[in-house]
């Protein structure tokens, strides 16, 4: 329940700074496909603004939910500070927050593996004071490495899936 009502403290947020928007009521997120938590469930990461999940990847390169935090991503923060610290050898994390002054919502990946990683990734947002679902092109994150995603508008949640491994040599954006 605490996590559920973070992750609506952050649709609040990024709804209201965004796009002026009032707060969408939880019906309307679960409507949309969303249950307001962060989750892993059928090989597919749930992330929810202002959340980081910790996870790892079994051997068949399916995610396994470790972690959830609260917290800030210093891109995104007012005063620049981090929260979150490293995920540590064979963990991957992924946060997302947003900044009201830069307006833009940012995804922040740390690769604790020891080649790259890949995946695929669903954004909703609002968009006209309405959600939306959208694809999202991804870049391969370096071994050992941090990478940032960055949307000009108020993302709500990202669904991470198909995760691999890439060969160390290619630089995959899909």
């Amino acid at each position: 329940m605490r996590r559920a009502a973070i992750a609506l403290a952050a649709l609040a947020l990024a709804g209201a700074a965004f796009a002026q928007a009032p707060q969408i009521p939880l019906e309307a997120l679960k409507a949309a496909g969303l249950d307001p938590e962060t989750q892993v469930a059928d090989g597919r990461l749930q992330l929810m603004t202002g959340q980081r999940a910790v996870i790892g990847l079994d051997e068949a390169g399916q995610p396994q939910l470790a972690q959830v935090e609260a917290g800030r991503i210093g891109m995104a923060a007012p005063d620049g500070q981090e929260t979150y610290k490293g995920t540590g050898a064979g963990k991957l994390a992924f946060a997302l927050d947003a900044s009201v002054e830069k307006r833009q919502s940012i995804l922040k990946v740390w690769n604790g593996l020891t080649r790259p990683v890949a995946y695929e990734a669903e954004i909703t947002a609002l968009r006209g004071g309405k959600l939306m679902k959208k694809a999202s092109t991804i870049c391969a994150v370096p071994a050992g490495a941090v990478g940032y995603e960055v949307w000009p508008d108020p993302v709500i949640s990202v669904t991470l899936s198909k995760f691999a491994e890439t060969p160390a040599d290619q630089h995959v954006c899909q």
